[in-house]
């Protein structure tokens, strides 16, 4: 057995360093660095460095945070609210995923040396000496990490410290003139009561580094709310003005003592503050967005741009000749973003919506000042849900015109070229090189006669692949947002799968499950829904259950058209489809289970549908997932409608069986201490095993992992169980490989687990470590290959037992995946 140092083993750490190691350049003979060579790690189209890849047509997510290296322009990070973070060293033409335990707040690159970049976490702040192919955590400093525990319905995890004190990391500023100066931001949090987390008491402090991060003192402590951070650079070197920015309002430290800096007196809610240097001049620009927009959607006043070019003393509102471009009477338009070029402040890029251009006709994109706001155009203008006409499209466009992705939540310009400028929206990431001149999108490629592909940065929600019995080329992706999407290549390019053929256009935000006939060519079935992300409790928390809309479909050519089947029982959120392949392939049996509404059956193929709920307790039942076995019995697992970490009342999740067709219903206990159930699977082999995952529920203290979660074996049909993994409390999906008789589980802990003896142990996959995974599903068509169904990191598919030579992307022993 492997000696096991943290939470890694001696021989992974030696493994990723050797590989890093040959992938780094040393110190040219004039003692400056030597890019790294990255032109090694493309392996295959979709950018990774191991044997994974993904699958899907790219984007389709919510992206933020593009980051350029000043040294290096093809070199170029993006963020994702799915955890995934992305780079690329050829300016998106292709991109690399990595996963640091949660989602990347900001990047920053080290202005005299391309390899080194530095990106956070809410809870880490890393390191990468190799241009992102490998990462350091420097903050918290190892040595003081005790534990790593994952809590909550996301299981969001927090790093706990010898303080006991959780530390967020917000935002980090690099000296101007010498980088090895670092200031950190951090939000000091203590929890009064947990778990429901009221009365939260924080404080920030400023956190600052002279070696890079090696060593850290508190430079002060503030009692303020604050997300921002930036240096003047026309400030003495010793003696820095450092700029802090929030919801608390503006402020700075000169001279060593920290000063309220007056805001416009019109400006009351600041929802972003940005800066730059003027060389010539010698003068910090500071740039201010406030009022109503997307990111403070409850302010009062009107969206504001305001500059200031002395610190603050004076302001002047820049956006009132932008105004001039809507009618006469018309209401302002928002801004949601806004970037600059750094050592070219003149230049100027907003992100601008809800533009009023005439009576029928309302614009959002993209807005260029080149004169500090005195006067601007129009260079991105989507009207109407109609794509700017200098903008390449992508299958997005194509599919649901540009009002999907919307005008960009972020933008970043090259600090030393005011004409590069990349920006990332609700699915796409897109770029101009000519000041906006013209758009190119970064997040897909079209196949010539075919579908869309992945450049790599992939950031859907999906739920399943339902593979075509009669064609192995086709396959049908159920997704979340985008809706079902379609490959006739085999997976290697997708199209929408849902457009004018007959599905409901309220109906095609998600569909959470496809079913073939194996014995009809081209009979399929599928559930649909406009509610997306169940069973994640937000969207069910605040919301009545009869709302849902969505309902039941057939196809008869093969999903090219759909037949609604459920206008008889009315709209609902079905979340799964089971056949019974025993039924006569002309009145096939059917069971739906419906969020809220319980379970449905029919006999005849979807013709008819009668509710079968006999025997369930309470009201609303969160019918989740259906599982037949061999013998005939039908189980359904009913998700818990609590996530405050409470047990023992009618909020429990729960497993029901049925012996006779789903006429009626009997409870099965759970196990111990359990009330999240999240999947069910019986062995094929014998009806009385059966293998339980389960979501956990906050635990003791707010240091303490989720309890209740999990895998559970039961030999005797549910009489009693026992835990078989509970280190991972946040399984999401039990499947099972029936021509190998491998069981694999997937959850919420950057993890998949593979078991060859029948659910007694699990082994982590190598290479694969996404946050949020779903399902795991053979490859039918390769049996040494899976694919991995995941919660916004699109679909991996990889070597069925892992990448034992995968490069880890988090190289610290004491914050690297189990």
């Amino acid at each position: 057995m492997e000696k096991i140092i943290g939470k890694l083993s001696l021989t992974s750490i030696l493994v990723s360093l050797l590989m890093v190691f040959l992938f780094i350049s040393c110190k040219n003979k004039d003692g400056n660095s030597t890019s790294v060579d990255t032109s090694k790690l493309y392996s295959n189209i979709n950018g990774r460095n191991d044997h994974w890849r993904y699958i899907g047509p790219g984007g389709g997510g919510a992206m933020f945070n593009p980051t350029i290296n000043p040294l290096d322009h093809d070199h170029v990070f993006v963020s994702c609210d799915m955890t995934g973070s992305f780079v690329s060293y050829d300016a998106g033409k292709q991109w690399r995923m990595f996963n640091l335990r949660g989602v990347t707040k900001f990047y920053d690159f080290d202005y005299t040396d391309e390899n080194i970049v530095y990106t956070g976490t809410s809870n880490m702040l890393f390191k990468s000496k190799d241009k992102g192919i490998s990462w350091e955590t420097i903050f918290p400093k190892p040595e003081d990490i005790v534990d790593i525990v994952s809590q909550g319905d996301h299981a969001n995890e927090k790093v706990i410290t010898k303080d006991s004190v959780w530390t967020l990391v917000e935002k980090l500023a690099i000296d101007p003139d010498n980088p090895q100066k670092l200031y950190l931001l951090t939000r000091k949090r203590k929890v009064d009561f947990w778990p429901n987390g009221k009365n939260q008491r924080f404080y920030m402090a400023i956190m600052a580094s002279n070696d890079g991060g090696e060593s850290w003192e508190t430079m002060e402590k503030l009692r303020f709310d604050l997300n921002n951070l930036f240096i003047d650079p026309s400030s003495p070197e010793d003696d820095r003005t450092i700029y802090i920015s929030g919801k608390s309002g503006l402020g700075a430290r000169r001279k060593g003592t920290w000063v309220n800096v007056g805001l416009p007196e019109d400006a009351e809610n600041i929802t972003q503050v940005i800066d730059g240097f003027d060389r010539q001049t010698n003068r910090h620009i500071i740039y201010a967005i406030s009022g109503k927009s997307y990111f403070n959607p409850n302010a009062r006043e009107n969206s504001n741009i305001y500059m200031t070019n002395n610190g603050g003393e004076s302001w002047s509102q820049i956006d009132i000749p932008l105004q001039a471009f809507k009618m006469d009477g018309a209401k302002d338009m928002e801004y949601r973003s806004i970037a600059t070029s750094y050592y070219h402040p003149e230049n100027i890029y907003v992100s601008y919506a809800n533009l009023k251009i005439s009576q029928d006709s309302t614009a959002i994109g993209v807005a260029k000042s080149s004169d500090y706001g005195k006067t601007w155009e129009l260079v991105w203008k989507d009207v109407n849900n109609t794509p700017t006409p200098n903008i390449d499209q992508g299958w997005l466009n194509e599919r649901f015109g540009p009002g999907w992705g919307e005008n960009p939540f972020h933008m970043a310009v090259a600090d030393d070229d005011p004409n590069l400028c990349y920006t990332t929206d609700f699915g796409r990431t897109v770029r101009t090189k000519n000041g906006g001149k013209t758009w190119e999108q970064l997040y897909t490629n079209k196949v010539e006669g075919a579908g869309w592909r992945s450049r790599g940065l992939q950031v859907t929600t999906g739920y399943m692949l339902a593979f075509d019995p009669f064609d192995s080329l086709h396959v049908l992706m159920a997704d979340t947002d985008t809706g079902m999407m379609e490959s006739h290549d085999g997976t290697k390019s997708w199209s929408s799968a849902t457009n004018n053929n007959g599905v409901p256009r309220h109906w095609v935000n998600s569909t959470y499950w496809v079913q073939f006939d194996p014995e009809v060519k081209d009979k399929v079935w599928a559930v649909m829904s406009a509610n997306h992300d169940l069973p994640r409790p937000k969207m069910w928390r605040n919301r009545d259950m009869s709302t849902y809309k969505g309902g039941i479909l057939s196809s008869t050519d093969g999903g090219k058209t759909w037949e609604v089947l459920s206008e008889e029982i009315g709209e609902m959120a079905p979340t799964h489809l089971v056949m019974d392949p025993n039924s006569d392939p002309n009145s096939r049996i059917l069971y739906v289970c419906a969020f809220g509404k319980g379970v449905y059956k029919s006999i005849d193929g979807g013709k008819t549908w009668h509710q079968k709920n006999k025997g369930f307790e309470g009201s609303q039942p969160a019918a989740w997932r259906l599982t037949l076995s061999n013998n005939g019995d039908l189980y359904l697992v009913v998700f818990r409608k609590s996530d405050d970490g409470s047990i023992g009342n009618d909020k429990d999740g729960s497993l029901y069986k049925s012996t006779n067709g789903a006429e009626s219903w009997e409870k099965v206990q759970l196990p111990n201490d359990v009330n999240g159930p999240s999947s069910l699977l019986v062995d094929p082999v014998n009806s009385d095993r059966l293998l339980l995952s389960a979501w956990g529920r906050f635990g003791p203290n707010e240091f303490s992992n989720d309890v209740g979660g999990g895998i559970y074996l039961s030999t005797n049909g549910g009489g009693t169980w026992k835990p078989v993994l509970t280190e991972d409390q946040h399984i999401h999906d039990l499947t099972m490989d029936e021509k190998k008789g491998v069981l694999y589980a997937s959850g919420f802990n950057s993890s998949v687990y593979r078991s060859e003896d029948r659910g007694e142990t699990w082994q982590r996959i190598k290479g694969y470590n996404f946050k949020w995974g779903k399902r795991v599903q053979p490859d039918p068509m390769d049996p040494e290959k899976v694919y991995i169904i995941t919660f916004g990191g699109g679909i991996w598919h990889g070597p069925a037992q892992g990448d034992e030579n995968a490069l880890e992307d988090i190289v610290t022993p004491e914050a690297a995946y189990e």
